[in-house]
């Protein structure tokens, strides 16, 4: 409580009369308000006033519990200035008063000299201290304080020495303390609590410890008054929360509310206190997790500027502080200076990462991050300049750390990717295959380790996979890459933010592939299908799992039911949030996971919403065969699923090199395609050469597989087919960049009949995505929604939406103004289907922004794919780029057809690229036509698609765009 002014002058005035009472009460007074306001000067008059009392009772009982108040008053002192022999003082204070104190007194004195033990320990990095401290604690009655105590110096004896039962004590203590706390021990006892739990989840890996300790930190702050002194400390304990969970997670939101919590308090830190190089240090190492988790350089290139300032500028702190602090700020330039390099591959950034760590290691010979970091970049320096000896010593630095880690340690997992790196680096250098035998077991042991980010762990188990593969081990191969295919969920988690969980995946695009290859390799084609279903379209799994039915668990465990649909409810594909509605997400993912594993346990429900199994997946296939395309550097497949099983295709002229290059090719060609001129004809051409060189190399070996080796039964002016004979179906679900390109127009030349004259294609991104959307699609247009803006703000005018509107004649119409977003939005839960006329646009650099652009804005995909529709049935995405991914995850199917299709919609069609206008109209119309005469979606656009390319055969950029997706 902030004692008024009032008060402490009133105290002056009888202070002033001599009065040792008022002198102590006036000294206890200003520190109150020291405490509450953080003024300085009032701890300084505090302890210059109990000096004074002192002073006048040198014989006097009263002078020991003087004494011991002005004790409590140095032990402030050394948290305002950091000056050692204040701790000193301390101890010597309550040495003296502690044998002549009465018991209440002796009991403060004691706790007090106990806690300065563990402050001592802190700030020399001296353990004994905390040992001694320990000792004193345990030899007083067992009250609150005592705990507290206890618990500090637990928490700190185990970060000395890893012992996890110090850890665990320490915990204890606090949890038990915190259930009975009261006043303003509340702040002071869950802040410590949520320091240890922080360590905890460090150690373990489990992020509901970790939620709760964030919770804990958040409640501390709150509690803090704003003018407190402790307030900017108790921010950054949070803030170092939010940098952990973002570090660990991937969640670059927790990462960015970190880093503006210490901006604050950089902001509000004097640059003469001691507290600022410590408060800089936590401000880069919060970027520095930034850039690591984004990429950001330009708050790489801020952080630089920061660190290149905070080089000096430490006379503020005490002699082994300054030394410590010195050592973190070179330990973090040199991981700002090697973040830079990995951009920039400039060898003048690699020489001042290094100068940086041998700087931080010659300082302390015992700083493990410093070796740590110290050894990955000397495997950076050979990789780049081949220098031996820069290998030699990142393999026995890495080497070190390892042994010098505790087991299962996030550090040791760490240390060990870095030194199957350099181990590995030296096998190639020697020519030795028998060391991978060495590099196979160190990463292994890296991927097992729970307390690792899930990143690093899918990175090990890849890299362990590809060892087992370089010895043909095929075998074994297969099960180190299916255990980094089922740690994906870990790395894109729903309580991400959709930007977060894109760029997280992102860094692992390919692994599914690779994945599948090996498994094929093995000869088992049935993993190999489990693992793409698996590695892809890991989003969409988590739309399609929001969108299960729940009613057999409602049958059994209704409750539980409704616990797991609320918990669905609030985990809905989001924007980045902060605070505590980012909590909210973290703790709903963290309950959901605990849901799930609650439903599992019952009677018959152990594969409760899991991914599907075989079984299930083959079953998806009962209107038609699904064709998996695969591309790895280690073999290219088809795999073709029916009901029956799996029948891989090998392509052996399919290569991830071809597919780049085509992919390249053909986005260059539609770039050129789009301006009118001489380029205009050599654009089509090459569009053509891709077209057919998808039919060399695919469709034609798997369409001859199956035995689709002639043209369709000939169609009738609407789609129908002449003798009532149906044509066959296909569906394609091209892996990586293949997915950019058009396989349902593969052809082996202008004359040729291609796959539009043999089958029906449609497209998925995953079996478990068709299967979700089981059973034929009946589209009623009664039941349909136009919704048609030709003229959206700051878009060019189409003039053929209002025609193409028209054209098909919907019943319910939302034109021009009309079509909001909420008029949309609220459009798409009353009507089973909907047509857009209008403008769409992909967003190459974060997919879920792809959008529609409507009269006031945007519907994004990552606006549709929160919404669950259950009775929708087809959407029709007139409009550009509406089924185009991007190149940076292309597994994940992110593009607007796929929102449309995790929202609940059975049938959606799009496009790959810009179309014309006035052929918008003509293929969107005659699509139309051919529902209405009774077609299924996929056979009306099949045929329309035909007319099309009949009317312009010479221009496969006008009608190859459109593709049909689920049923």
């Amino acid at each position: 409580m902030d004692p008024s002014d009032d008060a402490i002058a009133e105290h002056r005035r009888d202070a002033a009369g001599g009065s040792i009472n008022a002198m102590n009460d006036l000294a206890m007074a200003l520190r109150d308000r020291y405490r509450y306001r953080g003024d300085a000067a009032d701890l300084l008059d505090a302890i210059a006033t109990l000096r004074t009392a002192i002073a006048h009772v040198p014989d006097h009982p009263i002078r020991h519990s003087l004494r011991a108040n002005l004790s409590a008053l140095l032990l402030d002192r050394f948290e305002e200035f950091g000056e050692l022999d204040d701790l000193y003082r301390v101890l010597a204070g309550c040495d003296e008063s502690i044998p002549r104190l009465d018991p209440d007194g002796r009991l403060v004195a004691e706790t007090m000299r106990a806690e300065t033990l563990v402050v001592l320990a802190e700030h020399t990095g001296q353990a004994g201290f905390a040992v001694e401290a320990l000792a004193a604690a345990a030899a007083l009655p067992d009250d609150p304080p005592v705990r507290f105590v206890r618990a500090k110096a637990q928490l700190v004896r185990y970060r000395f020495t890893a012992d996890r039962g110090a850890l665990s004590e320490a915990v204890e203590l606090l949890a038990a303390d915190a259930r009975t706390a009261t006043g303003d021990r509340v702040p002071l006892v869950l802040g410590l609590l949520g320091d240890a739990l922080l360590d905890v989840a460090d150690d373990t890996g489990d992020e509901t410890v970790r939620q709760t300790a964030i919770g804990h930190l958040r409640t501390t702050l709150d509690d803090t008054p704003s003018g407190s002194p402790l307030r900017l400390q108790r921010q950054i304990n949070l803030a170092a929360a939010l940098r952990d969970r973002g570090r660990h997670t991937g969640d670059a939101t927790a990462g960015r509310e970190g880093v503006d919590l210490m901006r604050d308090v950089v902001a509000g830190t004097d640059p003469e206190s001691r507290f600022w190089p410590n408060r800089l240090d936590n401000y880069l190492t919060a970027l520095d997790d930034l850039v690591d988790l984004t990429g950001d350089l330009a708050v790489l290139d801020e952080a630089l500027r920061i660190a290149g300032r905070a080089g000096g500028g430490r006379a503020g702190a005490s002699r082994a502080g300054a030394s410590r602090a010195g050592v973190t700020t070179m330990l973090l330039t040199g991981l700002l200076y090697r973040q830079r390099f990995v951009h920039t591959r400039d060898e003048r950034d690699l020489a001042a990462a290094i100068a940086a760590f041998v700087d931080a290691v010659d300082q302390d010979p015992d700083q493990v991050a410093a070796q740590g970091n110290l050894a990955a970049a000397r495997l950076s320096e050979y990789e780049l300049t081949g220098d031996p000896e820069a290998l030699r010593q990142a393999v026995t630095g890495s080497a070190a750390v390892v042994r010098g880690s505790p087991p299962g340690s996030s550090t040791r997992g760490e240390a060990l990717v870095i030194h199957a790196n350099a181990l590995l680096a030296s096998a190639e250098r020697r020519s030795d295959p028998g060391m991978l035998a060495a590099v196979r077991h160190t990463l292994r042991e890296a991927a097992r380790i729970p307390a690792l980010r899930p990143a690093k762990r899918v990175e090990a188990a890849r890299d362990w996979a590809r060892i087992e593969a370089r010895t043909d081990a095929w075998s074994a191969a297969t099960d180190a890459y299916t255990y980094a295919v089922e740690l994906l969920p870990l790395v894109a988690p729903r309580r991400l933010a959709r930007v977060d969980q894109q760029r997280a995946l992102a860094r692992l695009d390919g692994l599914a592939a690779e994945a599948a290859a090996c498994a094929l390799q093995a000869g088992d084609p049935p993993t190999a299908v489990r693992l793409l279903e698996l590695g892809r379209g890991v989003l969409g799994g988590q739309g399609l799992q929001r969108r299960s039915d729940l009613s057999q668990l409602r049958s059994r465990a209704p409750g539980l039911a409704d616990e797991l649909s609320a918990a669905f409810d609030r985990l809905v594909p989001s924007a980045p949030v902060t605070g505590l509605d980012a909590d909210d997400r973290h703790a709903q993912d963290l309950r959901l996971a605990e849901l799930l594993d609650r439903a599992r346990r019952l009677d018959g429900l152990a594969d409760f919403l899991a991914p599907p199994n075989l079984t299930r997946l083959l079953a998806a296939t009962a209107d038609g065969p699904v064709v998996l395309v695969n591309v790895s550097a280690v073999r290219s497949d088809a795999l073709i699923v029916k009901p029956s099983g799996v029948t891989p295709v090998g392509l052996p002229g399919l290569t991830p090199g071809a597919v780049t290059d085509r992919a390249a090719a053909f986005g260059a060609a539609l770039a050129a395609a789009a301006v009118p001129g001489p380029g205009e004809r050599a654009a089509q051409d090459t569009v053509a050469d891709v077209l057919r060189w998808l039919w060399d190399e695919i469709a034609e070996p798997v369409l001859a597989r199956l035995g689709h080796t002639a043209p369709g039964p000939a169609a009738g002016p609407a789609g129908g087919v002449a003798g009532g004979v149906a044509w066959p179906r296909v569906w394609w679900s091209p892996v990586g960049e293949l997915a950019m390109l058009p396989l349902h127009a593969a052809a082996p030349g202008p004359d040729g009949a291609g796959v539009l004259d043999r089958v029906i294609s449609s497209y998925t991104p995953t079996l478990r995505a068709l299967g979700e959307a089981s059973g034929p699609v009946a589209v009623d247009e009664g039941d349909l929604v136009t919704v048609a803006v030709g003229d959206a703000p700051g878009a060019p005018v189409l003039a053929n939406v209002e025609r193409e509107a028209t054209a098909i004649g919907a019943p319910f119409r939302l034109d021009g103004e009309q079509a909001s977003v909420a008029a949309v939005r609220a459009a798409l839960t009353t009507h089973p289907s909907v047509h857009f006329a209008c403008h769409g646009a992909s967003d190459v650099d974060d997919p879920s922004a792809s959008h529609l652009l409507l009269s006031d804005g945007r519907l994004t995909a990552l606006d549709v794919s929160a919404l669950d529709l259950s009775d929708a049935r087809l959407a029709v995405l007139s409009a550009c780029e509406t089924a185009l991914g991007t190149r940076r995850i292309p597994d994940e199917s992110l593009h607007l057809v796929s929102a449309f299709q995790l929202a609940g919609y059975r049938a959606v069609i799009g496009t790959l690229w810009p179309v014309n206008d006035l052929v918008a109209r003509r293929v969107a119309v005659d699509l139309h036509a051919g529902l209405r005469a009774g077609s299924d979606p996929a056979t009306a656009l099949h045929h329309a698609v035909r007319r099309c390319r009949a009317r312009y055969p010479a221009t496969p950029t006008l009608w190859a765009a459109h593709v049909h997706s689920g049923r």
